[in-house]
């Protein structure tokens, strides 16, 4: 027996591994920190139209407790602030790292994340909270932060990295033969709601690595760090801009 295929939105059929949106990510735990790095080095992975709009670096770890569709995962973003063409303020994701086949496809296809498998975790391991980043065996980023000793606003990363909760990411897609099309698409979070934030001391380390060459944009300084559990909704994201 066949089946229409104008009836289904992902393949494959009867097991789709791409959700349609809007998701809702509930109970996500975060741990981020922000570090001052090279500017040349920044610069040389920001796409144009987009401007870099300081020389730092924001890293997130995250534990999605429970994401509708995609289940119990982790998941890593390094992160650029940058001027949209508009002037607005935004992050620009050069790598991801997670461990979910589906929120590596979706996020590729309909946000055009360049994300890629590797195992991700965060967890305390006695007063101090480790996040790990590992491919290819070795822990690419090691991420950590004392066990909440000073609660904070939900913003106070704000004025380090304006347009934290707008992401950007150039989508590359196959075309027709051997083209390609290229776009910059943009998603905001939706329907936040922060239950906890901790500020405190933190560390981060980079590891060499080919295939997540986080490497690329050295730790100068740590400038701040964040400890979040949040309710978020991810919406569909929309075309600012076609190459």
């Amino acid at each position: 027996m066949t089946f229409d295929p104008r009836t289904i939105t992902s393949t494959p059929h009867g097991a789709p591994l791409v959700p349609r949106l809007p998701l809702r990510l509930r109970r996500t735990e975060i741990l981020t920190v922000v570090y001052e790095t090279d500017p040349s080095a920044a610069d040389a992975l920001v796409p144009e139209p987009l401007e870099l709009a300081a020389p730092r670096v924001l890293v997130n770890v995250y534990w999605m407790h429970d994401a509708e569709f995609f289940g119990v995962y982790g998941e890593s973003a390094v992160q650029l602030p940058v001027r949209l063409p508009d002037g607005s303020p935004a992050m620009y994701s050069p790598l991801l790292v997670l461990d979910s086949d589906a929120a590596v496809a979706a996020g590729r296809e309909l946000y055009g994340q360049p994300k890629k498998a590797g195992n991700v975790t965060l967890r305390p391991h006695g007063d101090l909270l480790v996040g790990r980043v590992e491919r290819n065996s070795i822990d690419v980023i090691t991420l950590t932060m004392c066990w909440k000793q000073q609660a904070c606003a939900p913003d106070v990363l704000e004025p380090l990295v304006p347009g934290s909760g707008t992401n950007v990411n150039l989508r590359v897609l196959p075309a027709d033969g051997d083209d390609v099309t290229r776009e910059l698409v943009v998603r905001d979070f939706e329907d936040v709601v922060v239950h906890e934030c901790w500020t405190g001391p933190a560390t981060i380390e980079l590891r060499p690595n080919a295939q997540v060459p986080a490497h690329l944009l050295p730790v100068r300084e740590v400038r701040a760090a964040t400890h979040r559990l949040v309710d978020l909704t991810l919406p569909p994201g929309r075309v600012i801009h076609r190459y």
